[in-house]
């Protein structure tokens, strides 16, 4: 098994994307009064470099089969590309920081890039997904992510990307990912046969 996993494992790593003013304050929900008159923008000015510096996007994604219920399992299952993509702890780190030195404003900012980024990211990864499932010969289809992911297929997804090596990416007590900014989401996968 763990030879299968190996050869259908792929790690990648990523410049931060570009993101503008608008497209981050935006994500904020504030009226644009607010934004020119509160000094967003300029705060936003003032983070923007240091921001793309702390960002370090890595993603891992591994084609296999969803086991069953069987202990220990099986890969039995539908087949699935497992994707669990982070910008790493740094960025977190800075916004906390901010927050301590009571700088909310730049770490309501520094939040905002990082979820647009980290958005962008998936977009970039599920592009990039499909050229390479159609090399191996198969579709993409329904995408699961968040809520929809029990635990247990969580799990399994870091276990076959070995996340914590791989990503640096961990699973806490409470069963959700760290860093803060990552995200896991799976597509079911359908051969070309099938369709």
């Amino acid at each position: 098994m763990s030879d299968y996993l190996n050869l259908n494992r792929f790690i990648f790593n990523d410049e931060c994307p570009d993101f503008t003013a608008e497209e981050v304050l935006s994500g904020l929900g504030l009226p644009t009064e607010v934004i020119e008159k509160g000094d967003y923008r300029r705060e936003f000015d003032a983070i923007k470099k240091e921001a793309r510096e702390l960002i370090r996007l890595t993603a891992g994604a591994v084609y296999f089969k969803m086991p069953d219920n069987s202990v220990p399992p099986v890969p039995s299952g539908p087949g699935v590309v497992g994707v669990i993509l982070t910008l790493g702890t740094a960025v977190t780190g800075r916004s906390d920081e901010f927050l301590a030195q009571g700088e909310y404003r730049k770490s309501m900012i520094l939040s905002e890039i990082s979820d647009f980024c980290l958005i962008t990211y998936e977009k970039m990864i599920r592009e990039r997904l499909i050229v390479l499932s159609k090399r191996k010969g198969m579709g993409l289809l329904r995408m699961y992510e968040g809520q929809d992911i029990p635990v247990s297929e969580l799990q399994y997804v870091w276990n076959a990307l070995m996340a914590d090596k791989n990503l640096g990416v961990y699973i806490t007590r409470e069963s959700t990912l760290y860093p803060v900014k990552t995200s896991c989401f799976i597509m079911k996968i359908q051969d070309d046969a099938d369709l």
